[in-house]
């Protein structure tokens, strides 16, 4: 279940669009305690555009995309082995997870992962980015949050598909760009750019990055608001 939730950086259509967007009850285990509760799941689903920070709009946006253990707040982001389940059971017990625990879900669940060694992994990766796009304030709000997700992206596009990576830099590009590091931002913009056969919607995408340079306090420049190529 929780790999469905996943939306990666090339998303386009999870299911049949015939029945997307229809929500699903789902019950999930908290892996330390026990304790069940329940999520909103979906059979299907479809992308029908992307914000400013890339983020997909899609027919399922109500689905439960970070399940939380309700009691001690644990984000659930993967299928916890035996190991790492021992060694979360005693980190939970620490003053130092009372500190993660005051952070956002998503950033907290990086913290978690990294506690587990998962720092320098996808999973690392895609943490940051869903924090980018569904804690938007206070993802920006915090140069630590966007110097770690610079750190996870020059690992990840070692890794990624050479069609991919100009993506990634754009996306990068347009973080920068709202928190304010423009220099930054063009350099992120130039890799783009010089990738080979770069597709017509991300020339566009970078374009349009480039005329919020001028005012990121734009109401279209927004990382919520919808890029219209």
């Amino acid at each position: 279940m929780l790999k469905t939730l996943r939306i990666c950086i090339l998303f386009f259509v999870l299911g049949s669009s015939a029945w997307a967007g229809m929500p699903v009850d789902e019950t999930v285990t908290c892996p330390v305690g026990g304790e069940k509760f329940t999520v909103t799941g979906t059979a299907s689903c479809t992308t029908m555009g992307r914000t400013m920070s890339f983020r997909p709009e899609t027919s399922c946006d109500f689905v439960t995309k970070l399940p939380v253990c309700p009691s001690n707040g644990l984000p659930i982001f993967d299928d916890f082995n035996e190991d790492q389940v021992a060694a979360l059971t005693s980190f939970l017990k620490t003053s130092d997870y009372e500190k993660v625990k005051k952070l956002p879900p998503w950033q907290r669940a990086y913290a978690v992962a990294a506690h587990l060694g998962q720092s320098g992994t996808e999973t690392a990766f895609w943490l940051l980015q869903k924090s980018m796009w569904y804690e938007a304030p206070s993802f920006f709000g915090s140069r630590t949050a966007l110097d770690q997700l610079l750190h996870e992206v020059e690992l990840e596009l070692q890794r990624a598909p050479e069609d991919a990576r100009p993506y990634m830099n754009s996306i990068l590009a347009y973080a920068l760009a709202y928190a304010g590091r423009i220099e930054e931002s063009n350099e992120r913009l130039k890799l783009a750019e010089q990738a080979p056969d770069v597709p017509e919607y991300l020339r566009k995408y970078i374009s349009t990055i480039r005329a919020c340079q001028a005012n990121m306090t734009s109401e279209h420049c927004q990382p919520d608001a919808r890029f219209n190529p």
